[in-house]
């Protein structure tokens, strides 16, 4: 999987190059050895807004997954995702994680997608997908659960303390892309 990836990144032939998506789900991707049956990748391709009020942050969507157009190099894509981002080392230090954002999950790829771009980066979707995600496990009959999600782990870590953080975090990064909401006057 890594001589994938690094192959894929040169076949980019850009020293801004990023590769990055939304990882696809393990379920049905890798044999028992551990070899490669999708031969798909995903693509963000869209943008909406998500949730309500100060917690109200862009979210990257993604066409259904399919074989890549364009064969022999990875495909330019408008978005950054936190799920896969593979670059030089260089954009980790150009383009640092925003310590002022604590518990913010969904949105911080607005701000390094942004910043990365304004610095040069271009981002790429991966031609196959060499990466994949647990979304579910399966249990004892088969099935598949979900499994615990981000956000359902703030109860061990202070539960309305974390909300407020979180609000904080999310006002910073809506004001950098000057999306807060209008202030409402008593």
């Amino acid at each position: 999987w890594d001589t994938r990836i690094i192959q894929q990144w040169k076949n980019s032939k850009n020293e801004m190059a990023v590769l990055t998506a939304y990882l696809s789900d393990i379920h049905d991707s890798l044999d028992e050895e551990g070899n490669l049956l999708r031969f798909s990748r995903p693509i963000m391709c869209k943008s909406d807004w998500e949730g309500h009020g100060v917690t109200q942050h862009m979210r990257h969507g993604q066409q259904p997954e399919g074989p890549a157009g364009i064969k022999g190099e990875p495909t330019l894509e408008p978005f950054w995702a936190a799920g896969y981002s593979f670059a030089r080392g260089h954009f980790i230090v150009n383009v640092p994680y925003d310590q002022h954002l604590p518990w913010v999950f969904q949105g911080e790829e607005i701000s390094i997608g942004l910043r990365g771009f304004t610095y040069g980066y271009d981002y790429y979707t991966p031609e196959t997908s060499v990466c994949f995600h647990y979304y579910a496990r399966q249990d004892k009959s088969g099935g598949r659960n979900k499994v615990k999600l981000f956000w359902e782990n703030t109860k061990s870590f202070g539960g309305q303390t974390i909300s407020k953080i979180e609000r904080s975090g999310m006002m910073r990064l809506n004001g950098i892309i000057n999306m807060n909401l209008p202030k409402v006057k008593d």
